[in-house]
């Protein structure tokens, strides 16, 4: 299907006609909100990363960062730190394209140079080197930092320091991107107080309608059509909090896909409907639909079928979900392990650390001993793996609590040495970064990643 005829493909370009009619005629415009849904995140996620290639249709210059959110203190000094990471590793990997020619005598390096433990002087840092990357930019191309945070533990001082920057004074022809809650609104003040230049967007997108004209798309006899269908039935079940047409359209889907053969996919069948059951604490069933699935999805491994390799551990992760839920810990605990085990075997070892992470986390109140044996296995196996794969992982919370058990036992060597390995990885802040997304978790703040 053709982008003019993708139904998603049509509400991206939906998103970049707004940024082309509503920003960019207006050079001094320097703030954008996005205030969106979270069910519409993926189309967001899908304009950053278009718009992050030579294939965006927005005349700006986009850069996307990731960096948690701490404090205000700090977080210009980690932008500017990430930001410069980041730019010589591109500069390094990328072909000599006549863009990169163009930022190519950029010195990111005089930057970084500059930085000190004075906020208001990083704050200030922060703005001239946006001002200088969009100077270095071809026939003066808008430039757009999208601030993108990992995770943000508290959403007024993050607005706070927004203020910090912008107070500065931004140049024409550069933005900061950021994106608000629909429900929540959270930078309401900020965006009033800088009325004149900044801009909220909120574009209209039949996120469901899309989707349904996508799964409905091609012949209605195929099973993976009728099966699509289905999915979208149970989805909206869910949403309605219907279970008996839940189970009508769950069965349907099962019976649609066994009659297909494919192991594979009779078993995504049991999976996906026993997915939707744990919306209802359904866990009966729930157990006995992920059984019956993973014998499917073992028997299709065995006969040859690899989808089902991805299949096997996706069960075990749910099973452990079950028990855990129902407050059955050990057994979770050791369906966890299981499915680390399985992945490291399957060989998708970055599954693996995930799962012992889970593993620990739902024993540490019931067993220390265990607690301190897993929170071992998953570092140790941790660090066998190259760095760009850990950086998708949960190595940072492994490393630290490994590190504090190693820190209450007085073992001041390897503590020094799993430093220093963070250090590599993540930078000089890791363990304080850690702690930030560990908050966040436990206290579920506000989070965009968690849209994403």
């Amino acid at each position: 299907m053709s982008n003019e005829h993708n139904p998603i493909a049509l509400l991206v370009s939906k998103i970049q006609q707004t940024w082309n009619s509503e920003i960019s005629p207006h050079q001094d415009i320097n703030l954008v909100r996005w205030i969106i849904k979270p069910e519409q995140s993926k189309l967001y996620e899908g304009f950053l990363k278009l718009e992050s290639t030579p294939h965006g249709n927005i005349p700006d210059m986009l850069l996307v960062l990731l960096t948690p959110f701490s404090s205000i203190e700090h977080h210009s000094k980690q932008i500017i730190s990430e930001w410069a990471k980041a730019y010589r590793e591109y500069q390094a990997t990328t072909n000599q394209s006549d863009e990169k020619k163009n930022t190519s005598n950029w010195d990111v390096d005089a930057f970084e140079q500059q930085l000190t433990d004075n906020s208001d002087s990083n704050n200030q840092l922060l703005v001239k080197m946006i001002t200088s990357f969009q100077n270095s930019l071809p026939e003066n191309r808008p430039f757009t930092l999208a601030l993108f945070p990992y995770t943000v533990e508290d959403t007024k001082a993050y607005s706070k320091w927004l203020h910090s920057i912008l107070k500065q004074g931004i140049p024409p022809n550069n933005r900061l991107m950021i994106f608000d809650h629909a429900n929540e609104r959270y930078f309401d003040y900020l965006c009033d107080k800088y009325e004149i230049s900044s801009r909220s967007l909120a574009v209209p997108l039949d996120l469901e309608g899309a989707v349904s004209k996508l799964a409905n798309s091609g012949d209605p006899n195929d099973p993976e059509i009728q099966f699509r269908q289905c999915i979208l039935k149970m989805s909206k079940c869910v949403k309605n909090k219907n279970m008996t047409e839940l189970q009508k359209w769950g069965e349907k889907g099962l019976l649609i896909t066994q009659k297909t053969g494919i192991k594979s996919m009779y078993s995504t069948a049991h999976i996906i409907y026993a997915a939707m059951l744990f919306n209802f604490k359904e866990f009966e069933l729930v157990d006995t639909l992920l059984m019956k699935g993973l014998a499917l999805a073992k028997q299709g491994l065995k006969a040859g079928d690899d989808v089902c390799k991805s299949l096997i551990i996706q069960y075990y992760g749910f099973q452990a979900s079950s028990k855990q839920l129902q407050k059955k810990y050990e057994e979770a605990t050791n369906l966890f392990c299981k499915q680390a085990d399985t992945a490291n075997e399957i060989g998708y070892p970055q599954q693996s650390l995930n799962a012992w992470w889970m593993a620990y986390s739902s024993i540490k109140k019931l067993d220390k001993e265990r607690y301190k044996l897993i929170v071992e296995k998953a570092y140790k196996n941790g660090i066998k793996l190259d760095k760009d794969t850990l950086k998708s992982t949960s190595m940072g919370f492994i490393a630290a609590d490994y590190y504090n058990i190693l820190d209450g036992t007085k073992e001041s060597d390897t503590c020094l040495e799993i430093n220093q390995f963070m250090f590599d990885l993540e930078g000089e802040n890791w363990k304080a970064d850690v702690e930030t997304q560990r908050k966040a978790l436990e206290k579920k703040k506000f989070s965009i990643s968690g849209w994403f």
